[in-house]
């Protein structure tokens, strides 16, 4: 058998690897450039990241009521929505900058968007996870305690500034979801919580639950819709922005190239953080 001819100048199987390491060089390249592009964020600089809060209300008249008396509240009858206004009442909302960071020019941004869907209910749309939070409490006090949050929606990761308009990138809220049945962690839990009997057993229990979850890989899809839990909220909605601000953080950390990082992962490295004489090392 006629032996392999390599190419003039090196020596048998060395072509071989200056392939591999031109191919590496290549990769690295890309994933720089990738690293390179500016990251889309709002106004305010947030992370552009759409979200949408469903809303239970008793009466669609008694919420509106409730906006008309809102300086920052705008009726917009062409897009069928209420905008809110980075102004007035909302004007002292800190986000990743502030009121007076915003050009007078662009002044008043638009915060949110609400809209009263056919189905019934009420929605609040933004696209960040920092302004959906405010959102929340914001609205909690000055809507009353019949306006309700009961579910969620979120895109689970960032965009940069190259790859569509925010306008159009906000219909991602529609696109490939994945609706989370509250019965899965349900069943997982109670699972989990079998032969539980002092509180000691149930943190326990929760963390070992965590760990398998940790250790299969498990992670949050591009699109989720999930149910809040408003019987265990807090005026605060202190639920609610811990449930979002871990999510931020997967997806900053996503795009700074850390996919290797699941949602339960950064659940866990925050509760070692957290926990006096928990040891472990971070993943």
């Amino acid at each position: 058998m006629a032996a392999r001819a390599s190419k003039p100048g090196l020596r048998p199987g060395e072509d071989g690897g200056s392939a591999r390491r031109e191919e590496t060089t290549a990769t690295m390249k890309r994933t720089a450039k990738a690293k390179q592009r500016p990251l889309l964020a709002t106004m305010t600089m947030e992370p552009f990241q759409p979200v949408r809060l469903y809303y239970r209300i008793p009466d669609r008249s008694v919420v509106v009521r409730g906006l008309r008396r809102l300086a920052c509240m705008a009726e917009d009858p062409g897009e069928g929505c209420w905008q809110w206004l980075f102004h007035a009442e909302a004007a002292s909302l800190r986000f990743g900058a502030g009121y007076e960071d915003v050009p007078e020019e662009r002044r008043p941004i638009i915060l949110g968007r609400i809209r009263f869907p056919e189905s019934g209910g009420m929605t609040l749309q933004t696209n960040s996870i920092p302004r959906a939070i405010e959102g929340a409490r914001f609205l909690g006090p000055r809507l009353g305690p019949r306006v309700i949050a009961t579910r969620l929606r979120l895109v689970n990761r960032c965009f940069a500034a190259d790859e569509g308009a925010p306008d159009e990138l906000m219909k991602g809220l529609d696109r490939d979801v994945t609706v989370i049945d509250p019965r899965w962690a349900e069943a997982d839990l109670k699972e989990a919580l079998v032969g539980a009997r002092s509180t000691e057993d149930v943190a326990r229990a929760a963390a070992n639950l965590l760990e398998r979850k940790l250790a299969s890989g498990e992670e949050v899809p591009e699109v989720e819709d999930f149910p809040l839990a408003p019987e265990e909220e807090t005026p605060d909605f202190r639920e609610l922005a811990t449930t979002l601000q871990f999510r931020l953080v997967r997806a900053v950390e996503h795009w700074r190239g850390n996919t290797h990082l699941t949602l339960a992962a950064i659940i866990r490295n925050t509760v070692l953080k957290a926990t006096p004489g928990r040891g472990g090392p971070p993943v």
